[in-house]
């Protein structure tokens, strides 16, 4: 009896000692999430601004470093503009948008991908590039429409979101963050950059401190008594020279500034690395001299309103009057330079030809980038804010829990006093904006600010007026939906009159050729007729853009055609969120009580006739369409 009581207890106090150590864990998590994880603070990148560093943990090869974020399309901009008259020559988006190509499924907005840029709010903005330091890398995107495709909000949201980003390499608590912007970048933009080293600089580089290092070693053994102090130093400034001289040396400028520390450059992995150190930062820095980026995280449907797809929600509990989240702002002189028209054809020139330019005395629509950024009714001006997950903050007039103030992290702040004219020269960002709790938020709270009264009002005449396309299905929607489509055959309404093409998958279509067309994804077609089975009777199309008929071997009919064969693709300009007149577009209002009175160049009764004459273009546009 003795030893089962004895059993017993030993059983009990396994048990207590479990439970304590659970308990702990989970202390130790708590206090690790109250913890920030990645801080925005100065860049250690001299005159490059803010970037991104690890806060309070560190992060290893493989692990995932940030949430994931969305990315805008934005359209043809050149095209769209080449008849105006402006007045600023410069689009500061420019300096922070990614190639359309990046991303799958670019190719399907427009005809011409090399026309097509994101912007990417989140790390694409926020973190700097140091191409010897990369150590983060993006994943797979992801595209779906965030709301119900009937809804009035599809088409004013991006569908491209989930860019998130894992560690290439370990990174250090307190070290800066770097994203590949890719050697392009760099090299198109030596006058806002100089003529920085770049990947292929640094074995030269390498190879020149070596030489000297052994030229000082050979020449001290043989004549140290015979040298003058400092010579190595005059020797290296001397080098130095020639490429202050030579100005577009990349090689040259990857040199350290002084003789005595090649030695230890040369130890250390070479000049790709000189700067390592210095991009790492005391914890005790990054709090006095940045701010926490990371209380929020992803919400993929919003609380407060299922049109209004994704959201943001709070990882940590946040205090009344705290940070939300810290947003510097890409100003924008002039909401005009984001206008889209219509193509119309100019009067055929004497070899016949003639070039589609927009037409500007038609309709107007908006770059889907409009509802991300902040704008004022008495003014040009728009404010786009850019910062880890900010993008996806929701409106509530009733329920907002946060608000916009001026930072006082703002680098620039004398800029609020410069008219709008300034702007137009500033080739950088100055201004910053912060998201602050209005009371207390618990983790996982929705975080929702008031988007404005102008926004409101714009948006309740939009649901009251809103008709959805009766058939439109995105393609990336339709195929997820393909194991329990019902298939159209030629006797159906035609997929192109719904903004969509059916496709059979190379991989098919090639088993019927005499040599496979490795270039081709996929093969334009149509059914014929359905068998049974879940298979069809189909056959390869021809297609204006790709002369698919003349290249296919044997017969052009295929039989027995399973489902998995078959996907979707969007024709050009056919997706809700490009140039389609029944999306809503209206940029957040900023708070008037912070709205410089300077800024205001618009009086309140020309702008309200402005956005009448807009809706009425779009209207008379939409009942023509």
């Amino acid at each position: 009896m003795r030893e089962i009581k004895q059993s017993r207890l030993h059983r009990l106090t396994f048990c207590f000692i479990l439970l304590a150590h659970v308990d702990a864990s989970n202390d130790n998590e708590r206090d690790d999430n109250s913890k920030c994880g990645l801080y925005l603070a100065p860049s250690s990148i001299p005159h490059a601004g803010l970037g991104m560093y690890a806060g309070h943990r560190e992060y290893k090869h493989g692990e995932q470093v940030t949430d994931g974020d969305i990315v805008i399309p934005i359209f043809e901009m050149e095209w769209h503009n080449q008849l105006k008259d402006w007045e600023y020559d410069h689009f500061l988006w420019d300096e922070y948008t990614w190639n359309g190509e990046v991303f799958p499924g670019s190719e399907e907005e427009q005809e011409d991908v090399s026309q097509l840029q994101f912007a990417s709010p989140g790390v694409g903005a926020a973190a700097n590039s140091y191409l010897s330091l990369v150590n983060i890398n993006d994943e797979w995107i992801q595209l779906d429409l965030g709301t119900d495709v009937k809804s009035p909000g599809a088409g004013a949201q991006t569908p491209y979101h989930g860019r998130s980003f894992s560690a290439t390499s370990d990174i250090p608590m307190g070290g800066e963050i770097w994203v590949s912007y890719g050697s392009n970048y760099f090299a198109s933009r030596e006058r806002v950059y100089g003529y920085i080293p770049l990947p292929d600089s640094y074995p030269p580089a390498d190879k020149l401190l070596k030489r000297f290092e052994r030229m000082r070693i050979r020449t001290e053994a043989e004549l140290s008594d015979q040298l003058s102090p400092g010579i190595w130093e005059d020797l290296l400034d001397t080098i130095l020279d020639y490429g202050k001289t030579w100005k577009t040396s990349r090689v040259l400028n990857a040199l350290p500034d002084s003789a005595e520390i090649i030695p230890d450059v040369l130890m250390d992995g070479g000049t790709a690395y000189r700067d390592f150190n210095r991009s790492t930062q005391e914890l005790s820095w990054l709090e006095e001299n940045g701010q926490c980026m990371d209380n929020i995280k992803v919400l993929e449907v919003s609380q407060e309103s299922p049109d209004a797809g994704r959201g943001a929600a709070a990882s940590r509990f946040i205090p009344k009057d705290g940070l939300v989240a810290p947003a510097p702002v890409i100003h924008v002189p002039d909401y005009e330079v984001l206008e889209m028209f219509l193509p119309v054809d100019t009067p055929r020139t004497k070899g016949g030809g003639f070039n589609v330019v927009p037409d500007m005395e038609g309709p107007v629509m908006y770059q889907l980038l409009l509802n991300y950024c902040f704008g004022h009714e008495e003014s040009t001006l728009l404010l786009c804010p850019y910062g880890l997950l900010t993008a996806l903050i929701n409106h509530s007039s009733e329920n907002a829990n946060t608000r916009v103030v001026w930072s006082d992290a703002m680098r620039h702040k004398e800029w609020l006093n410069n008219p709008i004219e300034h702007f137009g020269e500033e080739y950088i960002a100055g201004l910053q904006l912060d998201y602050v709790a209005l009371r207390d938020i618990e983790e996982g709270e929705e975080i929702l600010i008031d988007y404005g009264e102008p926004w409101e009002k714009a948006w309740e005449e939009h649901k009251a007026t809103f008709a959805p396309r009766e058939n439109y299905v995105p393609a990336f929607e339709l195929n997820k939906l393909l194991p329990d489509l019902e298939f159209r055959t030629v006797r159906d309404r035609p997929y192109f009159l719904d903004g969509v093409q059916l496709r059979c998958r190379t991989w098919y279509v090639n088993k019927f050729q005499a040599e496979e067309e490795e270039e081709l994804d996929d093969y334009p077609c149509q059914i014929l007729k359905k068998l049974g089975n879940d298979r069809y009777q189909v056959q390869v199309v021809n297609d204006e853009s790709d002369n698919v008929i003349s290249r296919f071997a044997g017969e052009r009919m295929l039989w027995d055609v399973p489902v998995d064969a078959f996907l979707f693709i969007d024709l050009p300009y056919e997706r809700l969120h490009h140039f389609q007149f029944d999306a809503f577009r209206h940029a957040m209002t900023m708070p008037d009580d912070i709205f410089p009175e300077k800024w205001k160049n618009i009086k309140k009764e020309e702008n309200d006739e402005a956005t009448a004459s807009t809706t009425e273009s779009a209207t008379a546009s939409d009942s023509e369409l």
